[in-house]
């Protein structure tokens, strides 16, 4: 039996990615040019960095590809019919990945210059093996745009507080420079507020540290409920949170920080078997201005801070 007649047995030729509309008067030679090779379960195919000059065509079993190691999950799986060592073939550089064996695989060996032969008598087998590589382009700028959304989920775990779902100083640092720069280059107010609960080294003493989280929850929780989306919260560390309002003049954001104070001393502090009494604030406000810097903008919030708790806490002022 010709090799042809064996590939045929095995797999229909329109299930070869490369052979489709091809006609087999352009494949009856380089097929009988090619070597069949048997893999076992978990044999390697390929390996990263390995100079290969071998495409590989699955007529039977699976093949997966792993790009960091064989115990991470693989990124493809290929099936009868697919593809493997397309782009080492045709670039000549060291491969880029596993291909394991999933399970015993038989795949016909086409040497690089068959493969060249192919693409240059056949005007479809060209086109094949473009859309092959435009499918395997397409796959790495996936697997790319999920890793780039995997660091951003984990350096989200590294910026939101998990206490509170606020953002943490870190991200705050960040942000609020940019805040600050944008404010003074365009002229637009930025008005900030430095929020500290009161007397809550007493509340943690007398109620225990498992309250005194509840209560530094619903602070931050009702501080999120009353503010919009774009103004930027944090909790600045311990007790204290951070509020940058843009497009808002001093005036205004006592107007806010006012509300705020309000809203938290009505807040109840659920706990069992009854909710905790609620917890008071004082808030300072400031504003932004030419030649200051982050720290100074801090500073001020902080200074402002103070000057509420000197009027006997529970209190705003600038």
């Amino acid at each position: 039996m010709s090799k042809m007649l064996q590939v045929v047995d095995e797999l229909p030729l329109d299930r070869v990615q490369l052979f489709r509309d091809v006609s087999q008067e352009s494949l009856q030679g380089i097929i009988d040019s090619c070597d069949f090779r048997d893999l076992p379960s978990g044999q390697i195919l390929l390996r990263p960095e390995n100079i290969n000059h071998e495409l590989f065509i699955l007529l039977s079993g699976r093949l997966s590809v792993h790009l960091e190691d064989l115990d991470s999950d693989p990124v493809a799986i290929l099936e009868p019919g697919e593809v493997a060592g397309e782009l080492s073939v045709l670039d000549g550089k060291p491969t880029s990945a596993y291909v394991v064996a999933d399970e015993p695989c038989r795949v016909m060996v086409m040497p690089r210059e068959l493969v060249w032969s192919l693409a240059t008598v056949s005007h479809a087998a060209a086109c094949n093996l473009l859309t092959i590589l435009s499918g395997r382009v397409r796959k790495a700028d996936r697997t790319i745009t999920d890793q780039m959304l995997r660091e951003r989920s984990f350096h989200c775990y590294g910026t939101v507080d998990a206490l509170t779902g606020m953002h943490n100083r870190y991200w705050l640092n960040d942000m609020l420079g940019r805040m600050v720069t944008r404010s003074i280059r365009s002229g637009t107010p930025l008005a900030v507020m430095m929020i500290d609960i009161d007397n809550f080294k007493e509340f943690d003493d007398s109620y225990g540290h498992l309250c005194g989280d509840r209560a530094i929850h619903a602070v931050a929780q009702t501080i999120l409920g009353h503010l919009r989306p774009t103004v930027l919260t944090a909790r600045y560390g311990g007790d204290e949170f951070f509020v940058a309002i843009p497009g808002v003049v001093v005036g205004q954001a006592l107007e806010i920080a006012e509300r705020l104070r309000e809203a938290i001393a009505g807040t109840e502090i659920p706990s069992s078997p009854a909710p905790l009494p609620p917890v008071t604030v004082s808030i300072g406000v400031a504003g932004v201005n030419r030649g200051q810097g982050v720290d100074d903008v801090i500073a001020a919030a902080d200074a402002a801070l103070y000057r509420a708790k000197a009027l006997g806490r529970n209190s705003v002022s600038q």
